[in-house]
């Protein structure tokens, strides 16, 4: 038998496992030149377990208990699920590889592009806006867009992903610890694959159809942009959960170094997910508009990643929380044993569960927030009122203001002022004509701009994280314990900080070069201040009612102008939405501000967020304080704080909403929101690190590592906790940025808007529309007012479908974890070598995730579509306003409710409340039951909301066209309606059989269980409980040979079996078999007759 010898710390590679019980650790140089594939690198050399030892040794070691825990585990280990690679990865080094490659080329055409040596390349005709194209109701003027910019997008994007593949390079050749850590990670990454690719299947089928009928009913342009969100979400979940599945083990290795190396490699891995997201999203809608060339077609783009977004976050969080529910309940509160505990069978599925609902879920969720939000701020530039080579319409919308303030010309015919104005004399040949860099071009190309810095700020971000050192030291002394967490957290808020910082200068630059003093569009006539001006009619101020002009005094003319006068002024257009903006001059600064809005949105509610349900401050405290009253204390604490937390993000979110409105109107609030998410880089990468912090934990415990490395993997679960709290914070408040963006597209799609085709006309012909011919949304229509109560009520429908799949999957997973504890062998017990079937519980929980994602699901799709075909298009907007206000509110509670009550939980284990009241104590059995029901709310329910908002809005703007304005096609909602309740009914008839069927088996193997226990009780004579005799009285001790006294306890046992009352008369000499006891008789007196 060879035995290893250790080598330094530097060459410390991989060992090549030759049985379950043999290790071997090569040199690393013999390891590379070796060819070797069982990879499993060599622990540190400070590991007291992972000495390698002898097989025979290492088993009478175990034998006699004198071998550590984690070392008794080595010998257990299943070879064929040592995976893990600890070196590097060919994928990977060709992934990078590849992705340079392709920067330098893009780089190339990008230079070609930027000096348009390649044609008509160099600008692109967005198909939306040419005549003849029925696909869309609002009809903006032609436009040509650069290039350049979705070019640049396109390379910064690609070099974005050359910095996750390096990431994930570090991280892969990270340390990965002992054997069995490498068994136990191998487990929860093929267990998240499993899941990831069952669920997959399912959506790649249903996005099939979605695009044919998106191709069928609208354009196929639009059913295109619909595939590629749809595949590329999928694709950012995929790889930012395989990364996350190998850096769970690298972390718990590098927490023995200290909390420095554990949180780098855990921020690594969630740098991976968070730049994927950025990066993809960002290529994925570039390459999209240079293959469609439609601005408005890649609404279908955004719906596209709701899908996937609601199926991965509703189904992954039904899966993470039934096996959480169900792995604390059984485990914490029945067995009292610790979290994460290798005896509990539900142990690998609440970390595959982290994997899949956490990572690849909130990856798929910002993913959707942040290509939605730059598809909605891009669809709303294409209609603003910087039109391309259009003087005559650019007069108009100057004007439009007199129109809404004074309303149409009567005579002869309706007529609109500011065309007459401008028609006057060729009034409008004096404004100019805007060039593709200073028309509406440069407002479509913004947002894709100001994401590529997003990009290269967050890159920058990521790059390193500093960690002081005195926090280990800290961490080793309780009294100054508390602090870990607040100097952990400052160090993920300065990468934040410094990528705000970097965005911000970048926006200046964004501003300031598209529309600042020296730019093409300041260069215009009327654009700048102190330049060339443009006539503007303005109205008398002077007189009480300018309106009425002079048509009653001189009724000649059927066209009379109100009163006021020409002056020479600057440009501050109208637009259709009836908003009125700055002068052009005012533009840069307006922009920059809306940005700084968007940013400051973002800090804000990350730090309210934190301040509720973060254990260092009073909120969560007062959660935790209440276990001491029991669980009913807890919920109803936990409760009232997440109600009372939604209170400041709304209030953040109004003053946003309205700064920003007031500032550049709805296109202002849409780039509001890019501004907030275009950190997500960076916040999303100390949102995934929570995942893997919490996988670090469990594989600490399950391989029974160092209660050191322990505690640094539960600082960091800790820190986790609130960066996740905070994430699903950010997530809340960019859902309802994006969604209400993208109603505001689907307001001006649905023909509720007039178009400024329609507005303007031209020369030869009349317009066809006024500013008038807004139709107002009103709540006094009583289908509107219906669909905006319906539209409340969805999200707590649609939250309690999800809160009831939970529940539903955890009583499955608590029925598995009861069942095996009770037929495997020693397993409760802790017997050496005996390991729970985790793959059953894994595999329940799928089962259970995918189905019961179904009907969530399916109200997500369909409500919009009853509602719109049923009711009309007003009733669908009204619907979809109040959807988002409720989701929001509702989403912000949930999420804030569980947050605390995870971390109140984990304040009470941290011994807080003394030794006497932390783990497997009645008041930490309270707190985990509100944990229980947080977990539902924080991590599935919560999070889909803000899903439900933005896909119901995303269905909505691409079926919009479809619809009527009234009630014209009732049939069809009411059609939707039957085929939405029958899916409902089947599920729910389907749902009570195996309900049933479950309590069924339930109730089976319980009286299965109570029988073998009966059968057993049997076989053990069982005294009855003590008792104090009749006949005992003190005094010396007598032997008296086969007597056995009547009434004693000895009596009571021996009839208990079945021997009858009166069979022991005959020990007692002078007593027939026949003749009763008389207890009134002392023990002395029959004591005495007996020896007569």
């Amino acid at each position: 038998m060879e035995v290893a010898t250790r080598a330094p710390r530097e060459q410390m590679g991989v060992q090549n496992v030759s049985s379950p019980s043999t290790v071997v650790a090569p040199s690393a140089d013999a390891a590379v030149d070796g060819g070797y594939y069982g990879y499993v690198p060599v622990s540190p050399d400070d590991y007291p377990y992972a000495e390698d030892v002898d097989a025979r040794a290492a088993a009478e070691e175990a034998q006699r208990g004198s071998m550590s825990p984690g070392a008794r585990e080595t010998l257990f280990v299943n070879e064929r699920m040592l995976r893990d690679r600890g070196r590097t990865s060919k994928r990977l080094l060709i992934g990078a590889a590849f992705f340079l490659v392709s920067f330098l080329v893009l780089l190339i055409w990008l230079i070609l592009i930027a000096t348009c040596r390649t044609g008509d390349l160099c600008r692109l005709l967005d198909r939306s806006t040419v005549i003849g194209d029925r696909d869309y109701r609002f009809k903006t003027f032609e436009f040509l867009l650069p290039s350049v910019y979705v070019w640049a997008a396109l390379t910064v994007a690609t070099a974005g992903m050359a910095v996750a593949t390096f990431h994930a390079i570090m991280v892969v050749r990270s340390n990965v610890g002992t054997p069995r850590m490498v068994e136990l990670a191998t487990a929860i990454r093929q267990g998240s694959s499993t899941f990831l690719s069952e669920e997959y299947r399912y959506l790649f089928l249903l996005s099939l159809g979605i695009f044919v009928l998106l191709g069928m009913g609208t354009n196929w342009r639009l059913a295109g942009c619909y595939v590629m969100g749809a595949m590329l979400s999928a694709l950012t979940g995929a790889a930012g959960m395989a990364i996350a599945t190998r850096g769970n083990v690298r972390t718990a290795a590098a927490a023995h170094q200290g909390l420095a190396a554990a949180l780098g490699v855990a921020f690594r891995s969630g740098s991976v997910m968070g730049m994927a997201v950025v990066c993809i999203g960002l290529a994925g809608v570039s390459a999209s508009y240079l293959m469609f060339q439609d601005v408005r077609a890649l609404a279908g783009f955004s719906a596209g990643a709701s899908t996937i977004a609601l199926f991965a976050r509703a189904a992954g969080g039904i899966f993470t929380k039934a096996a959480d529910v169900g792995a604390d309940l059984v485990g914490k509160v029945e067995a009292n044993i610790p979290e994460d505990d290798p005896r509990n069978p539900a142990t690998i599925a609440d970390n595959v569960g982290d994997n899949v609902g956490d990572v690849a879920g909130m990856g798929a969720d910002l993913f959707e927030s942040f290509v939605g939000s730059i598809i909605s701020t891009a669809i709303l530039g294409a209609g603003l009122p910087y039109f391309y080579r259009n003087p005559l319409a650019l007069c108009v919308f100057n004007h439009l203001h007199i129109d809404r303030q004074c309303g149409p010309v009567g005579y002869p015919d309706t007529l609109s002022y500011a065309r007459f104005i401008c028609a006057q004399g060729n009034r409008f040949q004096d404004y100019p004509t805007s060039t593709i860099w200073a028309s509406n071009s440069i407002f479509v190309a913004l947002p894709f701009m100001l994401a590529v810095v997003g990009v290269m700020a967050c890159a920058a971000g990521t790059i390193g994280l500093r960690v002081s050192s005195s926090l280990d030291e800290d961490l080793n002394d309780p009294k100054l314990r508390n602090n870990v967490t607040g100097g952990l957290l400052w160090s993920l808020r300065t990468n934040v900080l410094i990528t705000t910082v970097l965005v911000v200068l970048g926006s200046v630059g964004l501003c300031w070069g598209f529309f600042g003093g020296k730019s093409h569009f300041q260069a215009q006539r009327g654009f700048s201040l102190g330049g060339a001006t443009v006539p503007v009619f303005e109205l008398d101020t002077t007189v009480p009612s300018p309106c009425r002009g002079q048509f009653e005094s001189n009724p000649i003319d059927p066209v009379m102008l109100p009163l006021g006068k020409v002056v020479d002024g600057v440009y501050k257009p109208t637009s259709v939405l009836g908003f009125q903006h700055g002068a052009a001059h005012q533009t840069p600064w307006r922009l920059f501000l809306c940005i700084l809005i968007g940013l400051g949105l973002g800090l804000s509610i990350g730090w309210v967020t934190e301040y509720f349900t973060s254990s260092a401050y009073g909120p969560t405290q007062g959660i935790a304080s209440a276990g001491a009253f029991g669980a009913g204390a807890v919920m109803l604490q936990g409760v009232g704080v997440g109600m009372l937390s939604t209170l400041m993000p709304l209030a953040f979110v109004v003053s946003a909403i309205l700064s920003a409105h007031a500032l550049f109107g709805p296109y202002g609030i849409a780039l509001a929101s890019v501004g907030m998410l275009s950190t997500l880089g960076v916040t999303m990468a100390t949102d995934a690190y929570g995942p893997v912090a919490d996988n670090a934990g469990g594989i600490a415990e399950m391989a029974k590592l160092p209660p050191s490395v322990r505690e640094t993997t539960d600082a960091l679960d800790a820190l986790g906790n609130t960066t996740a709290a905070t994430g699903k914070g950010f997530s809340n408040g960019s859902a309802v940025l994006t969604a209400f963006a993208l109603l505001t597209a689907l307001l001006q799609d649905s023909g509720q808007l007039p178009s400024p085709r329609d507005i303007v006309g031209t020369m030869a012909l009349r317009p066809t529309a006024l500013i008038s011919d807004l139709r107002i949304v009103s709540l006094l229509n009583p289908y509107v007012l219906v669909s905006v109560l319906v539209g409340v009520m969805l999200p707590f429908l649609f939250g309690a479908f999800i809160i009831l799949a939970v529940s539903r999957a955890a009583q499955t997973i608590i029925a598995e974890v009861r069942h095996q504890f009770r037929v495997i062998a020693g397993l409760r017990d802790g017997a050496v070598g005996v390991r729970p079937d985790h793959v059953r519980c894994v595999a329940i929980a799928t089962r259970a995730a995918l189905f019961e994602m179904v009907l969530p699901g399916v109200i997500a799709f369909m409500a919009p579509l009853i509602l719109g075909f049923g009711f009309g298009q007003q009733a669908l907007i009204g619907m979809l306003l109040s959807a988002i206000a409720s989701s929001f509110v509702l989403g912000t509670m949930m999420g804030n409710s569980g947050g605390s009550f995870d971390n109140a939980k984990k304040l009470v284990e941290s011994g807080e409340f003394g030794a006497r009241h932390g783990k497997s104590s009645e008041w930490h059995k309270a707190t985990v039951a509100g944990d229980t029901l947080g977990d539902g709310m924080k991590d599935a329910a919560g999070p889909s909301l803000n899903i439900l908002q933005k896909l119901m809005t995303s269905i909505g703007l691409v079926t919009i066209g479809l619809m009527n304005e009234g009630q014209e096609d009732g049939w069809v909602g009411a059609i939707l309606l039957g085929v939405t309740l029958l899916i409902v009914a089947l599920f729910g008839m389907l749902n009570i059989k195996l309900n049933r069927d479950h309590r069924r088996a339930a109730a089976a193997a319980a009286a299965q269980h109570a029988a073998a226990e009966a059968a057993r009780a049997e076989a053990e004579v069982k005294a009855p409980p003590k008792m104090v005799s009749p006949f005992f009285e003190d005094g010396r001790s007598m032997a008296i040979p086969d007597v056995v006294i009547p009434g004693s306890q000895l009596h009571e046992a021996l009839h208990a079996v079945g021997m009858p009352r009166h069979a022991f008369a005959d020990s007692l000499p002078g007593l027939s078999s026949r003749q009763e006891v008389d207890f009134g008789r002392t023990p002395a007196r029959l004591i005495g007759d007996a020896t007569r």
